[in-house]
């Protein structure tokens, strides 16, 4: 009975070993957590508030319960539970950690210039902040892509962090999947792309190389 109870618990030793984060990382997304419910219920009251004016504008009690639940379905529209509320679908975002205390958004939009973030939101007190991609548009990939090639750039002599992440925190098993499987296509896409760009090197190269002899050519190589 000992043996099964240890084998179980080193499996949640590994377990959380392996999923276990940065403490500046794990702060960020207990932020990112207490914001998303505290977006969630602004919108409920929002849409509680809204339904229940028209309740009273069509003259009855029976007819604002009806028009509150009618304004909870219509609020999330075509895209679902996961929409945002400027309505692009889920979004991308990036944790940017080790930030200077006095950074400001001026900084970080110069920083990130190339990447242009939707949005930037910071969190001074910690020195982290977030970049918000929303996914409606061809360049994403690339725009990402572009922002963590800052990762350990330097921001006022200061070494930041630039991280994949998803919203809403913690270490659910679903969180962590969705982060593995961001983290595993943007690798996949990285590791083609320099393929793609050494294939092209390489091409190059025996372009430059097709009017030299042979002999030379193995000479050069060798």
């Amino acid at each position: 009975m000992s043996e099964v109870q240890s084998a179980k618990l080193s499996k949640r030793e590994k377990k959380s070993k392996q999923f276990r984060k940065p403490k500046e990382l794990r702060e960020a997304e207990k932020l990112e957590k207490q914001e998303s419910k505290k977006r969630k219920r602004d919108g409920e009251a929002e849409g509680q508030a809204e339904g229940q004016a028209e309740g009273q504008a069509d003259g009855g009690e029976g007819n604002s319960e009806e028009s509150i639940k009618k304004k909870r379905k219509t609020r999330r529209g075509k895209k679902g539970k996961g929409a945002t509320t400027e309505g692009h679908g889920p979004r991308f975002i990036l944790f940017v950690g080790n930030l200077p205390y006095n950074v400001n958004q001026a900084q970080l939009i110069a920083h990130f210039q190339k990447s242009a973030p939707d949005r930037i939101r910071i969190r001074s007190e910690k020195g982290i902040a977030f970049l918000e991609f929303n996914n409606d548009t061809k360049d994403i990939q690339s725009r990402i892509e572009s922002a963590l090639k800052l990762h350990h750039s330097e921001l006022s002599n200061r070494k930041i962090n630039v991280e994949l992440t998803v919203g809403g925190g913690g270490n659910s098993e679903n969180r962590v999947a969705k982060l593995k499987e961001k983290n595993a296509k943007l690798e996949e896409r990285q590791r083609n792309k320099r393929l793609e760009e050494d294939e092209k090197k390489k091409k190059k190269k025996e372009k430059d190389l097709s009017g030299v002899h042979p002999s030379r050519v193995a000479l050069m190589r060798s």
